[in-house]
């Protein structure tokens, strides 16, 4: 999957760039990471030009641009398949992880790893919870998985935890309204149907951003296109002017 790294080489604005990184594992809530980013940014003293959002990490833009706000002219919002989280979303990157484990797993295995994360999204649990049960089964049957190929255990513990960490931010970003920031925004769209924009019916896509460019992608390769990096950058140079 594309990342940051993939699009910012591609840009030529010469502009300083700040990358966040999920927080570590432990429960957080969503303001505790948009205040650690916050005072960060506010810290260097540098000025906010635009903020990037990918997915998820959209909604976090928006929150980011609300803080950075409070002490300088509002930067642009660029989000890319912007999407806020839901149950549907922790399940798809369970069965993300069980497709990463299931070199190391008998066909049976996998099944009933995939079943029982059907099972899970079906009970409707509140997101915490799904995300607990989720990340449970993800050590459950990875840890063998792992065992069997002779990864030692504090790997094993390291590579898995940190599906857990992903979830709990998933988690941690559903505590907030992006709404109204996205609503400025630009968003750059794949043609991945359950991904951003693509997720929403039409009545609700019109309005949810302020302008929409929609690329013949898949979600996976947003960031790593030359197309989008030249819309991000035409984007970029339009605020300049």
């Amino acid at each position: 999957m594309g990342s940051f790294s993939d699009l910012i080489p591609r840009l030529k604005t010469g502009r300083a760039v700040w990358e966040t990184r999920p927080p570590a594992p432990g429960d957080r809530s969503a303001d505790d990471h948009l205040d650690r980013w916050a005072a960060d940014v506010h810290a260097s003293g540098l000025t906010v030009r635009a903020v990037l959002g990918y997915c998820v990490g959209s909604v976090f833009g928006a929150g980011l641009v609300e803080r950075v706000s409070a002490w300088q002219e509002p930067p642009m919002l660029i989000v890319f398949d912007p999407e806020v989280p839901h149950p549907a979303l922790l399940h798809r990157h369970y069965l993300d992880a069980v497709t990463a484990l299931a070199g190391f797993m008998t066909a049976a295995q996998v099944e009933a790893a995939r079943r029982e994360g059907d099972v899970a999204l079906a009970e409707k649990l509140a997101m915490t919870e799904l995300a607990k049960v989720l990340s449970d089964l993800v050590v459950a049957h990875g840890e063998p998985a792992l065992a069997g190929i002779g990864l030692a255990a504090d790997r094993s513990a390291e590579l898995l935890g940190g599906f857990r960490a992903f979830l709990s931010y998933l988690v941690s970003a559903a505590e907030l309204d992006p709404s109204r920031g996205w609503a400025a925004a630009t968003a750059i769209t794949s043609a991945t149907e359950h991904n951003g924009l693509n997720t929403l019916p039409a009545d609700r896509r019109e309005g949810a951003v302020a302008r929409e460019i929609r690329f013949d992608l898949p979600h996976p390769e947003l960031l790593r296109d030359p197309d989008v990096a030249a819309a991000v950058e035409g984007l970029l140079t339009e605020r300049e002017r």
